[in-house]
């Protein structure tokens, strides 16, 4: 099962997926990365928060790597993935008119949907799951990288292409000049330490393959902070909803509901869910919970 935001392997090395989304900038704080002909966005802070988390591990993005896998098809309206082995959550992409959509999917229901998809009445019903296992995947070329990121690696590339050039005409001045004054000893004598560099490089690397084959064996279980969140957002889903999410164990979220109606009969059911609440004042109410802590 493809999972997100937590290490797997996939051929061989050990790597992260974090969310992106196809289709364009949610906000001003995403930036985008070229996937084959289309364009994947994701949040340049969310990538160097898991980045700190997980320092030694490249990050991929969700869509990136199926894009790079060839698991996707924008002919087709409506597919879906899930990431859960219960199948009560995972994405999707919608297709329409060469637009292209994602959204997550929660219970089997298609979160947030864009308005002629609603029009047209689509439900998951409509789509076509996309069924992956783990051998089917293949990583992109370059990991996802920051606008500052990309910027310095193309400088480098470039001066690497001139470095290489200039290389190359060195390397022509300096074979000519060992023809000329009988130092082909020396010249074999390089090759010699060349080719014992070239070996250990290939010894590490190997150990470094190695490495990366190491898998993770205990999985964070994030489904009751997942409900939790759906729970208050389908509840809350016409008023002022603003606070900061952390899906880690044992986190403490704190939600701020800014609506003039009596919310006393939603807050009474998320009670009854354990999702606590505490009025500010006669618009404002608190909601808090603290994830689940079992991995």
């Amino acid at each position: 099962m493809i999972s997100v935001n937590s290490p797997i392997t996939i051929e061989g090395r050990s790597c992260i997926l974090m969310r992106d989304v196809l289709g364009g900038a949610a906000s001003d704080k995403y930036t985008s990365q070229e996937q084959g002909n289309l364009k994947v966005w994701y949040e340049e802070q969310s990538l160097r928060d898991t980045r700190d988390a997980h320092p030694k591990t490249p990050i991929y993005g969700f869509w990136q790597t199926l894009i790079a896998s060839r698991l996707i098809d924008t002919s087709i309206p409506l597919q879906y993935i899930f990431t859960s082995e219960s199948k009560d959550f995972g994405y999707y992409l919608y297709s329409h008119d060469n637009q292209l959509h994602t959204g997550s999917l929660f219970q089997n229901e298609l979160q947030r949907l864009p308005g002629v998809a609603i029009q047209e009445g689509i439900t998951i019903a409509d789509g076509k799951e996309i069924t992956v296992s783990m051998e089917d995947l293949k990583l992109p070329v370059t990991p996802l990288l920051t606008h500052k990121e990309r910027v310095a690696a193309a400088v480098t590339l470039k001066k690497k292409a001139q470095q290489q050039g200039m290389l190359a005409v060195a390397m022509v001045g300096g074979l000519a000049l060992l023809a000329d004054t009988g130092l082909a000893h020396h010249h074999k004598s390089h090759m010699k330490d060349f080719n014992r560099v070239s070996t250990e490089l290939h010894i590490a690397e190997q150990a470094l393959v190695s490495v990366n084959r190491q898998k993770l064996e205990n999985w964070p279980l994030q489904s009751k902070a997942l409900a939790s969140l759906y729970q208050v957002s389908n509840a809350f889903s016409d008023s002022s909803i603003s606070g900061e999410i952390n899906l880690l164990p044992t986190k403490s979220i704190a939600i701020e509901v800014n609506d003039s109606r009596d919310n006393r009969a939603k807050l009474a059911i998320l009670a009854d869910m354990g999702i606590e609440s505490k009025r500010l004042s006669a618009n404002t109410t608190i909601i808090q919970w603290v994830n689940d802590a079992s991995h």
